[in-house]
């Protein structure tokens, strides 16, 4: 990925997901498929975190965005966190190889996969809780 990112790229990729992912689930959901196949992560899965190519860079990345929303100054600072930290390509990358599913790994092709779904719901799940905090902290003052 091209990480000549400016200000901006970061809330652009969080917005264009989850608009995607509220356009695809209507679709998703119309079609009678089931629903749990879709659900958001709580968290990255074992399955992914205890492969080969995990690492410690990854795993504190993982755990700021869990454990540590409220360092991000802005969402553009979350989105360009999740760009430019590899998680959000190595989940990508990693999460294909581990459950067998190619298209994940393929920027082209990820959202055929119900995994896309569950790695980005994930994603949008920790910017709705960003903006809960930052909306809080915002009305402590």
């Amino acid at each position: 990925m091209n990480m000549n990112l400016r200000p901006g790229d970061g809330i652009e990729f969080l917005r264009f997901h989850r608009n995607f992912l509220r356009k695809s689930l209507r679709w998703y959901n119309a079609q009678g498929l089931n629903p749990k196949s879709v659900e958001p992560w709580s968290s990255i899965p074992v399955e992914i975190k205890t492969h080969p190519g995990w690492t410690s860079r990854l795993q504190e990345a993982e755990n700021r965005i869990t454990r540590n929303l409220a360092s991000f100054e802005s969402s553009d600072e979350l989105g360009i966190f999740l760009l430019t930290s590899s998680l959000h390509d190595a989940v990508h990358a990693i999460g294909a190889e581990v459950y067998s599913d190619m298209d994940f790994g393929q920027i082209r092709w990820a959202p055929r996969s119900t995994l896309f779904f569950n790695w980005h719901g994930m994603i949008d799940r920790r910017w709705r809780a960003f903006q809960r905090i930052k909306k809080s902290i915002r009305r402590s003052r």
